[in-house]
């Protein structure tokens, strides 16, 4: 993906509520996809108020030809001490490529498979504004979260962030969002750095619940393209 690429991050409040979007760590998408025949794989460990924790690799790839990003994620985890195995496969289509002045946009629909069953999807729309003539890049997302508890019930998911590069190897991104009026706000904040060959980025971030518990997650993650 490009240099910008923002996906997204697992909930603080509950660990299997869905969030990866398009995929990654980072709840908040922006409107970018991977390099056509390109696979890229982003794989990250992220811990839960130092108990509850998830594994999770994700590939996606472009297909050539068409603005359609598929991705296949797979994570591994430990909520109050069970462990579970989660699915998510995703399509992203992108209307309008991040251009320096211009708005990109796109939509992507997830799916979460857990226990054997379809649990939620998402529906969301990434909107990616780069500055011109700077090194800030701004997201804004709007979805409709549907999840399975005792019943189908319905949420909205909004939220936004932004990247700045502060250096040609480091960039700065911090993200606020929320699922619903009723859930309280999360907030995160990470480094992405350069990599070397097959090793695309470097990730570390830091994220809060506002309110409520007060979670606090850490995550390290790596993007490869291969």
């Amino acid at each position: 993906m490009q240099k910008y690429k923002l996906t997204a991050l697992i909930t603080l409040a509950t660990v299997t509520a869905p969030a990866w979007s398009s995929g990654g760590h980072y709840p908040i998408d922006d409107a970018e996809l991977a390099e056509p025949g390109v696979l890229q794989i982003e794989a990250w460990h992220t811990r839960i108020d130092g108990s509850n924790w998830e594994l999770a690799i994700l590939p996606a790839i472009t297909l050539p030809g068409a603005p359609l990003e598929l991705t296949a994620g797979y994570a591994r985890v430990k909520d109050d001490g069970e462990g579970f195995h989660r699915f998510e496969p995703s399509a992203k289509w992108q209307f309008s490529a991040v251009d320096s002045g211009q708005v990109g946009t796109a939509v992507s629909l997830t799916a979460g498979h857990e226990d054997g069953r379809f649990t939620d999807w998402l529906l969301n729309v990434p909107i990616t504004y780069q500055l011109e003539g700077t090194k800030l890049t701004l997201l804004a997302n709007a979805g409709w979260l549907r999840e399975r508890d005792a019943g189908w019930n319905n949420r909205l998911f909004v939220g936004g962030g932004f990247e700045w590069e502060a250096d040609s190897r480091t960039t700065v991104i911090g993200q606020l969002y929320r699922e619903g009026s009723s859930v309280k706000p999360e907030a995160q904040l990470g480094l992405r750095f350069d990599g070397r060959a097959a090793v695309e980025f470097i990730d570390l971030a830091v994220g809060r619940e506002l309110g409520g518990d007060n979670d606090w997650s850490f995550t390290f993650g790596l993007t490869l393209a291969l």
